[in-house]
């Protein structure tokens, strides 16, 4: 099974006193599962991955506006486009924030550590994380969510927008304080996937709806 160590410092959580040492009389190291190989998977890391996807995108295109405002520095309409990126990407650094911190709090409870499968590392903006490939949906079987479950749905469908799997109710996922949406049957499916959230997001101060591109193979 792929695993990831707590060790590598993923999504910049604090794992003391659970550190990396070569003492054979410290606690061993804490293994993460991967969340594509178990097919469980945090709704943070989801939303996580999404608003990292967007940073770069972001990025890219204040790369270009700012060449294009290098040769036409009197051009207000670029320099207000400009501004306009800078504000949207600012937003989204927030979001990312405040899912890190989120994140953070969940593992701040050491029950967690090695039962909860994640994704990533993923670094924090502005470094790019390099990670617009598609996710590994093919033993998808549950998401994971903290805090407010409000509109909570997730679903996922084929990039002809034909719905191939819809998830069930919410229940506790076992002792954890977390909630967990299950699939309803298994997918009977092979290829480009696209899975949608729907959920309450605080920062946004209501229900929002984000994608993850994924593929399956059966």
């Amino acid at each position: 099974m792929k695993t990831i160590k707590v060790c590598i410092g993923l999504f910049m959580l604090a794992v003391s006193p659970f550190g990396c040492s070569d003492d054979d009389n410290t606690v061993p190291d804490i293994v993460i599962p991967s969340a594509e190989e178990t097919g469980t998977f945090l709704e943070q890391d989801l939303h996580l991955l999404y608003l990292n996807q967007e940073d770069d995108l972001i990025a890219e295109d204040i790369s270009s506006v700012e060449e294009e405002l290098a040769n036409d520095p009197n051009n207000d309409d670029l320099q207000a486009q400009l501004e306009e990126l800078e504000v949207t990407r600012a937003t989204n650094t927030e979001q990312i924030n405040f899912l890190n911190e989120q994140i953070a709090s969940i593992f701040n409870q050491e029950n967690l550590l090695g039962r909860v499968p994640r994704l990533g590392p993923l670094p924090p903006p502005p470094s790019p994380c390099n990670c617009l490939d598609p996710i590994d949906l093919t033993k998808l079987k549950e998401v994971l969510l903290a805090g407010n479950a409000e509109g909570f749905s997730v679903t996922v469908f084929t990039e002809n927008e034909e719905v191939i799997a819809e998830f069930g109710n919410i229940s506790d996922y076992e002792d954890t304080g977390l909630q967990v949406i299950s699939l309803d049957e298994a997918i009977d499916f092979q290829g480009d996937v696209i899975i949608q959230i729907t959920k309450f997001f605080e920062p946004a101060e209501g229900v929002i709806s984000y994608f993850v591109e994924g593929n399956i193979n059966l």
